[in-house]
C-alpha cells in the first residue's frame, strides 16, 4: 500500500502566488508612474486591479495631445468600435474622482467628426470647476473658429495658460479675468472686443510671463500687469498703432523678446526708458533691412541696464535695402552713433556669417560695451571651419571697450533661441 506523500511546509509556501509589489506601492508613487505614461496607456492601468482603478480615477494630469489623437485614429482604422474622439474624452474627463490639475488638448482638422464648440464648452466648464491649474489648448481649424469660453477667462485656479488657434472675446473692464494666472501664452489667437469700438482694460495682478506669437488685434488686449517680468511679442505687431501697445510695458519688464518683422513697424520715439530691462532677444533680425537695424539699436539705447543681448540673424533683404543698411551703419551721425552700453556683459548671435553688415554691427557693439565679458557666435549652418576661423580673426582685430571681452564660436554647446523659447513659454517657436 502506497502511503500518501507529505509535502513540507516550505514546499507549500513555495507554490503560493507571489505578492504584487507594484500594486502595494504608495498612491503617490503610482500616480507618478501614471504621469510618465501617455494618457491612453495610463487609462489601461485601471484594468489591472481596483487599486489601480482608484489611482487612475484620481489622476489629475490628462494629455489629449497629438500622440493621443494619433493612437485613436490608428485604432479606428484597425477596429472601428463606433466611438468618436468626443466620446473618449467625455468618458475619461467626466469620470474624474479628483481635481484635474493639468490638462492638454491638441486637436487638428483631420479628425472626423471634429469636436463642436458645445463639446469644447462642456470640457472647459468641467475643468474650471475642478481645480485646473495648467492648461494647454490647441484647436487648429481652417473651417470653424473656436472661441475660448468665458469660464476659463474667469477661472480662479488657473496659473498657467497656453492657447493656440482660437479667438477670445474680451469683456469691457471685466473684473477677475485671469486673476491668478502667472504665465500666459497666445499663439495664432484673435482678440476681439465684446463691444464694438471699446477697448478692454484688464488687470492681471499676478502675471509674470506673457507671450504673443502670430496674434491678431493685440491692441484690443489692453492689460495692466504690475508684476510682469518677461514679455515676448513675435509677429504680432503689424503697424505703428499696434506698436503703441508695447510702450507702457517697457517700464517694468526685465526680459523682452521681439522679432525683426515687428521692429520695422515701430516708432521707438513713443517708448519711455526701459529702466528694468536686462535681457533682450531679437528673433530673425534681418541685417539687410535698415529699418530693422535702426529700431533695434534705438531700443538698445532705451535700456541703460541691459546685460544680455541675443540675436537670431536672418539673411533676407534686397540689394538696395542692404546698401541703405550699410550707409546707416557707417553714418557717424546716425542712430548707430550711440552712447556706451555700460551694463552689457553678454552678446550672443545665432546664424552668424561673414557679411559686411554683421561685422560692422559687431564692431560698433564691441567698441561701446565697457563691461562686456563674452561674445558667443553660433555660426550659420553653411559655414565651414576655415570660414569660422576667418570671422573670429577679424572680430579679434576690432577695438574693444572692455579688456575682458572674450569671443567664442560654438556649434551646439549653447542653448539656441528656439530651445530657450520652449523652456520659457512651454510651446515651440514657429
Amino acid at each position: 500500500m502506497v502511503r500518501p506523500r507529505r509535502f513540507k511546509t516550505s514546499s507549500l509556501n513555495a507554490i503560493k502566488p507571489k505578492r504584487d509589489l507594484i500594486s502595494e506601492l504608495p498612491v503617490e508613487i503610482k500616480d507618478r508612474i501614471l504621469e510618465c505614461l501617455p494618457t491612453r496607456d495610463a487609462a489601461k492601468t485601471a484594468l489591472l486591479s481596483t487599486h489601480w482603478n482608484d489611482v487612475w480615477l484620481q489622476h489629475g494630469r490628462l494629455a489629449f495631445d497629438l500622440k493621443f489623437l494619433q493612437s485613436v485614429q490608428q485604432k479606428r482604422c484597425q477596429d472601428d468600435d463606433g466611438r468618436t474622439l468626443v466620446n473618449i474624452i467625455n468618458n475619461i474627463l467626466f469620470f474624474r474622482a479628483g481635481p484635474v490639475k493639468k490638462f492638454t488638448l491638441q486637436i487638428r482638422t483631420s479628425i472626423d467628426p471634429k469636436p463642436q464648440q458645445c463639446d469644447f464648452d462642456k470640457w472647459c466648464l468641467f475643468l474650471s470647476r475642478n481645480g485646473v491649474e495648467e492648461l494647454y489648448i490647441s484647436l487648429a481649424s481652417y473651417v470653424e473658429e473656436y472661441k475660448l469660453p468665458f469660464c476659463l477667462l474667469s477661472c480662479r485656479t488657473i496659473k498657467q495658460l497656453i492657447v493656440r488657434s482660437l479667438f477670445i472675446y474680451l469683456p469691457v473692464n471685466a473684473v477677475g479675468i485671469f486673476s491668478n494666472v502667472t504665465s500666459l501664452a497666445f499663439f495664432a489667437v484673435k482678440f476681439k472686443r465684446s463691444v464694438h469700438g471699446i477697448a478692454s482694460s484688464i488687470s492681471i495682478p499676478k502675471l509674470e510671463k506673457l507671450a504673443l506669437e502670430l496674434c491678431d488685434g493685440i491692441n484690443k488686449f489692453e492689460i495692466s500687469p504690475p508684476k510682469l517680468e518677461i514679455l515676448s511679442v513675435i509677429d504680432s505687431i503689424k503697424d505703428v498703432v499696434e506698436s503703441r501697445w508695447l510702450a507702457p510695458h517697457l517700464k517694468a519688464i526685465k526680459t523682452l523678446w521681439l522679432c525683426g518683422f515687428s521692429l520695422k513697424c515701430m516708432d521707438v520715439s513713443m517708448f519711455s526708458t526701459a529702466i528694468n530691462l536686462q535681457v533682450m532677444k531679437l528673433y530673425e533680425l534681418s541685417f539687410g533691412f535698415g529699418k530693422q537695424l535702426a529700431v533695434a539699436m534705438q531700443l538698445v539705447q532705451k535700456c541703460p541696464n541691459l546685460c544680455e543681448l541675443g540675436i537670431m540673424a536672418n539673411e533676407s533683404g534686397r540689394r538696395d535695402d542692404k546698401e541703405a543698411a550699410s550707409r546707416l551703419l557707417e553714418d557717424p551721425k546716425g542712430c548707430f552713433s550711440i552712447q556706451e552700453l555700460k551694463m552689457l556683459n553678454t552678446i550672443k548671435i545665432e546664424s552668424f556669417s561673414e557679411s559686411a553688415l554683421k561685422m560692422l554691427f559687431m564692431k560698433i557693439l564691441l567698441s561701446k560695451s565697457p563691461s562686456l565679458e563674452k561674445v558667443v557666435i553660433m555660426k550659420s549652418w553653411d559655414m565651414n571651419a576655415s570660414e569660422v576661423s576667418k570671422v573670429l580673426r577679424k572680430l579679434e582685430c576690432f577695438p574693444r571697450a572692455s579688456p575682458n571681452a572674450q569671443i567664442v564660436s560654438t556649434g551646439n554647446n549653447y542653448e539656441t533661441m528656439r530651445e530657450d523659447w520652449l523652456d520659457t513659454h512651454g510651446f515651440s517657436l514657429s
